[in-house]
């Protein structure tokens, strides 16, 4: 048998329910002689005899009888696959997963994955965490839809789009003497015990940066490669946390204060897709979310700021 024509299979379907050459032209919209032909092509390619006549009608075998059946379980399965393309040619259903590091990940991806969850139920998020290595990784090696870190990222594989900006605040643990300044500097926090990032992180070298060129040596007691985990270990003790604002924004806990660090050290969110790889309508929907779930949150978070449109 050739390859199954589903545009005969249609046409053999109405002729058998109406049991006429010309009622099934006039309900497929094509002329007589379009529907003969098409009911001679179906026969041949299927090697049966699917109707007889009788007084101008067809009357159909036994093996029409079944192959209506069958035809029927078909095309219902067809009008569900129709109608998964149109959910995913509008992006109302589907499946796309993202890698960002932690502190992104708790906020801004969980943040954009439940509000879309509300409006699109049909559709589903994977959400990894990595570090920033392993997030850029992923993205080049397709074993993510979207990547998100802090820039600069220059690799040549990926797509790079800034869609926000946070700054590096200091987290000021409740009743210390530092929270009610406007801003604080390496010169305020000189022998202070400190909660750093990773050193390997961008923002973290140039903290390290701004305390060298100020003369003062940082007293760091404790590293996190979070800083979800650096804002709760600040918000437990008496330590300072140098870290991006985005753990204030999903903490329940208001307990310590967020003060300006400067100078000012930018934390540009980078958004990572492959240069190899189209992006879908789904992954375009998820991305415009992200830019709009940042400028809520700059509305919130006096530290962070959204961008519109890629830059």
């Amino acid at each position: 048998m050739k390859r199954l024509n589903l545009r005969l299979l249609e046409v053999f379907r109405v002729v058998f329910e109406t049991r006429n050459i010309t009622a099934a032209a006039n309900r497929l919209g094509v002329t007589q002689p379009a529907v003969s032909k098409a009911l001679a092509e179906f026969e041949q390619d299927v090697g049966l005899s699917l109707f007889g006549r009788q007084r101008r009608r067809l009357v159909p075998t036994q093996d029409a009888a079944r192959l209506y059946d069958e035809a029927g379980r078909l095309f219902a399965h067809v009008s569900v696959f129709r109608d998964r393309v149109d959910d995913l040619r509008s992006g109302e259903a589907g499946q796309l997963s993202i890698a960002a590091i932690p502190t992104l990940a708790a906020s801004l991806v969980v943040q954009t994955a439940m509000g879309l969850q509300q409006k699109l139920p049909n559709l589903t998020f994977k959400v990894v965490t990595g570090s920033r290595a392993e997030v850029i990784d992923a993205t080049i090696h397709h074993s993510v839809d979207l990547g998100l870190v802090h820039a600069p990222v220059t690799d040549r594989d990926l797509r790079i789009e800034i869609i926000g900006e946070s700054e590096i605040v200091a987290v000021v643990p409740p009743g210390h003497a530092l929270a009610g300044y406007e801003f604080v500097t390496p010169r305020d926090l000189d022998g202070q015990p400190l909660i750093s990032l990773d050193p390997a992180t961008p923002a973290s070298h140039l903290v390290r940066e701004c305390f060298e060129a100020a003369g003062v040596a940082m007293h760091v007691v404790m590293e996190a490669n979070s800083s979800t985990v650096a804002y709760a270990a600040a918000n437990a003790g008496r330590c300072i946390a140098l870290i991006d604002p985005w753990p204030s924004g999903v903490s329940g806990d208001q307990g310590c204060t967020l003060v300006r660090f400067r100078p000012k050290v930018p934390q540009r969110v980078a958004l990572l897709r492959s240069a190899f790889r189209p992006s879908s309508r789904l992954a375009e929907l998820i991305v415009e979310a992200l830019r709009l779930q940042l400028i809520r949150a700059a509305g919130n978070i006096p530290f962070v700021k959204g961008m519109a449109s890629s830059t």
